[in-house]
């Protein structure tokens, strides 16, 4: 093959370049999901049930990541975790969020867990054994840049009015009757 040849041959794959599948954000979040209950399994920890509803209010904060690039936790309009779970029509005694940003990989779930499992406050929310629900929901801009966040909630079902909140440094809070 000569020179012209392959530079023939890879033009046509370059120009292929908006061709190649974006990742399956869904399969992703899933994955996450996955690994954090094979991390609290391994503990001797119960699994986190998934939660449709807890996920929605994961995506719309990924989103809003995406969209707005504010730092931490606190949404500039919508508050935070407590008051967006509240928002989402979610019930909840405690709540807790771990959020990642990766850009320049095809795949975050890895780099997610790691990095949560070497941050105190991240892994704690991880293996509360207390945390019976999760939602994991994962955003991808247009530099491939990934914004992953996971939502822990308690198994308190009942809907108790507005308490007080505590925040922590991993944007979690307990709701006091």
């Amino acid at each position: 093959m000569t020179r012209r040849d392959l530079l023939g041959a890879a033009i046509p794959i370059a120009a292929m370049g908006d061709l190649v599948p974006k990742p399956d954000l869904e399969l992703i979040a899933r994955q996450i999901y996955d690994k954090a209950n094979e991390i609290r399994a391994n503990l001797g920890v119960p699994r986190l049930e998934w939660s449709a509803q807890i996920t929605e209010c994961a995506r719309r904060q990924s989103e809003r990541k995406k969209l707005l690039r504010f730092p931490g936790h606190e949404d500039p309009e919508f508050g935070s975790i407590a008051e967006r779970l509240d928002r989402g029509g979610v019930p909840w005694k405690r709540c807790a969020e771990n959020l990642f940003e990766l850009r320049g990989y095809e795949d975050p779930t890895n780099f997610a867990l790691v990095f949560w499992w070497y941050s105190a406050g991240h892994q704690a929310n991880l293996v509360d054994p207390t945390f019976s629900r999760t939602g994991v929901a994962v955003s991808l801009d247009s530099e491939d840049r990934f914004f992953v966040t996971q939502i822990f909630v308690d198994s308190f079902e009942i809907r108790l009015k507005r308490g007080n909140s505590v925040s922590s440094k991993t944007a979690g809070s307990l709701r006091t009757p």
